[in-house]
């Protein structure tokens, strides 16, 4: 596995962990973007939807994750990580070039959302 899957796989580990940390409320909790940390991790979802496609990671094309609810967003951002992640892994060339753009893309997404879920503090909902 080379050192950027290497890497992305730990940014996936930090966010999971993130997300799995909350519950009710705090999924409310608004971040930059004007939507709330819901959300956000649904287009995270979605982003990773597309890039699993993209790496082909064998899901129908245009498909896309049904919306859950905040308590399995963590779930779901887990899985589709995992298969994208194993696509990258799976990378050899031709596809090897084009396995590095998708990779800086969903290191881009998966970064992003860490960022804005983590500007929202600990998350206690103002009024």
């Amino acid at each position: 596995m080379s050192t950027s899957v290497v890497e992305l796989a730990r940014e996936v580990r930090l966010l999971v962990r993130q997300l799995r940390g909350w519950a009710g409320a705090s999924w409310e909790v608004p971040v930059p973007g004007a939507v709330s940390r819901a959300q956000r991790t649904v287009l995270l979802i979605n982003e990773l939807a597309v890039l699993g496609e993209r790496a082909g990671v064998g899901s129908p094309p245009g498909t896309r994750p049904p919306q859950l609810a905040p308590h399995a967003l963590a779930d779901q951002v887990a899985v589709l990580a995992e298969e994208l992640l194993a696509a990258l892994a799976e990378a050899r060339e031709p596809a090897g070039a084009r396995a590095v753009r998708i990779l800086a893309d969903a290191r881009t997404a998966v970064t992003g959302a860490r960022t804005d879920l983590d500007g929202a503090g600990f998350g206690f909902r103002t009024r």
